[in-house]
């Protein structure tokens, strides 16, 4: 492939990629309106539930599938479900049509680890980390598009344009892979038969934890529902890993994870999804808390996510930045490098919290390092698996990061609940600085960790496989 192709196919892919962000994080931005215009906030929490549930399912299975029938082609499908979906949203006035058009818009998590495997099958071995770096900066400009220009959309035209611009990006997309994404060679040689049975234990099963997870604090934690979805799904993930095992060519090949390389860099994931990707939960309740809590800033949410904004910019950067590093120092360093700045920007945190500059430098720090670390994970991964499932096993990262925010945001909200202060004559209870301080030391620890168990990685883990 030429310079010139490689560049045009690179920046189709980001903008693919800014497209998939998009739709997860616009919803927050037309949230407020939705709540107006149904007056059920719990209901139209559930637009934000079904598309991550959606997305955690999709990104395995359908990354899998590009695998097999060619990613391009796939990824063409999923591009033209999503528009559907946000025109099927758009044009409704009943909820339960746009719950289904967002449910559609959910299989865009797959497109992330789709992007990677076109990346690899068409670019030079030592070309794919940068790429995929670029891909992974793609993510963090369109999650910001969301909330910002998303924002804007909603404000001046209404909550139904969101869905519509998000149709128009769909369709964008949709375009720049026709025209600069190369045709995908499906899977060459005899193909087995479909393993469906895979698919039939996996999904339900996550699905079942993801629900327990996210609805476990409202439905109690011992109540039968919930207790009884966790069993259910563990169960059907244990028959599941047993049926795979066994299968000589299974869907989702769990065999991948006996990998060194595969395993750690999971692990890492997984560990800072609980701690460090917490972060714009734990600093928007610590800025918008009012000040006579002793922790809270007493900001506004507007001022809030201008002090955000910065962080938001070095996180662009930061994909590019991990995938040039990669090609010269090798995965193993710029994961554990990228989580230890994030866990120092934790530290910074637990000794400077008392002014606005102090909390964004903090943010800056901790979004530098995790965005590091993130973009790495998907290099180590994609040098260890044959390029056959690349997308697969790139989409378990997906799936490991889902279920893991899922226990983190329930370990932050557990561990901002063990002391908390109120005020005579104001309403709701706060955490207060107690409260804060050991949501950060734990926090710390679990990103300390993922740079530390990053270290097992081999020195070369990430490294273009030219071989």
């Amino acid at each position: 492939m030429s310079r010139t192709a490689s560049i045009l196919l690179m920046c189709a892919l980001f903008v693919v990629e800014v497209t998939a962000a998009f739709e997860t994080a616009m919803i927050y931005a037309a949230s407020g309106q939705l709540i107006k215009a149904f007056g059920d906030p719990i209901a139209v929490g559930w637009l934000i539930t079904v598309y991550l549930l959606v997305g955690a399912a999709a990104a395995a299975i359908i990354a899998r599938l590009g695998d097999i029938y060619g990613r391009r082609r796939v990824s063409l499908v999923l591009m033209a479900v999503i528009a559907c979906g946000s025109l099927l949203s758009a044009l409704s006035s009943s909820f339960l049509l746009i719950l289904i058009g967002r449910g559609l818009q959910g299989i865009s998590s797959a497109i992330l680890p789709l992007c990677f495997g076109m990346a690899r099958e068409n670019m030079q071995p030592t070309k794919v980390p940068l790429a995929v770096g670029v891909i992974m900066s793609g993510a963090s400009a369109g999650s910001a598009a969301g909330l910002v220009i998303g924002g804007s959309i909603v404000d001046n035209f209404g909550w139904q344009a969101i869905f519509y611009a998000s149709a128009g990006m769909a369709t964008l997309s949709f375009a720049l892979l026709l025209l600069f994404v190369p045709r995908s060679t499906a899977q060459k040689g005899p193909r087995a038969k479909l393993d469906v049975g895979s698919a039939l234990l996996f999904v339900p099963g996550l699905l079942a934890i993801l629900i327990a997870i996210s609805e476990g604090k409202d439905w109690g934690w011992t109540s039968p529902t919930v207790l009884g979805l966790l069993a259910g799904g563990l169960a059907l993930i244990v028959i599941w890993i047993r049926r795979s095992l066994k299968h000589a060519d299974p869907l989702i090949d769990v065999r991948l994870f006996a990998n060194r390389n595969v395993a750690i860099a999971n692990a890492s994931y997984g560990l800072i999804a609980l701690g460090g990707l917490q972060m714009t939960l734990v600093f928007s309740i610590m800025m918008q808390a009012p000040v006579w809590t002793g922790i809270g800033l007493g900001l506004s949410a507007a001022v809030a996510g201008l002090v955000k904004l910065p962080a938001n910019v070095l996180a662009f950067f930061a994909g590019p930045l991990s995938g040039y590093s990669t090609t010269r120092l090798g995965g193993r360093a710029v994961m554990a490098g990228g989580g230890m700045l994030s866990a120092l920007g934790w530290v910074f945190v637990l000794i400077f919290h008392d002014n606005v500059w102090q909390i964004g430098l903090s943010f800056c720090i901790i979004t530098l390092g995790t965005a590091i670390l993130y973009a790495a994970g998907p290099n180590v991964v994609i040098s260890a698996v044959p390029p056959d499932r690349t997308s697969e096993a790139t989409g378990m990262l997906a799936v490991v990061r889902s279920i893991a925010m899922g226990v983190g945001s329930q370990l932050i909200a557990v561990l901002l609940a063990t002391s908390t202060i109120s005020q005579q004559g104001t309403r709701g209870t706060y955490p207060d600085a107690h409260a804060f301080m050991l949501t950060v030391v734990v926090i710390m620890c679990l990103t300390l960790s993922a740079a530390l168990i990053s270290l097992l990685l081999p020195r070369r883990a990430g490294l273009p496989n030219l071989t």
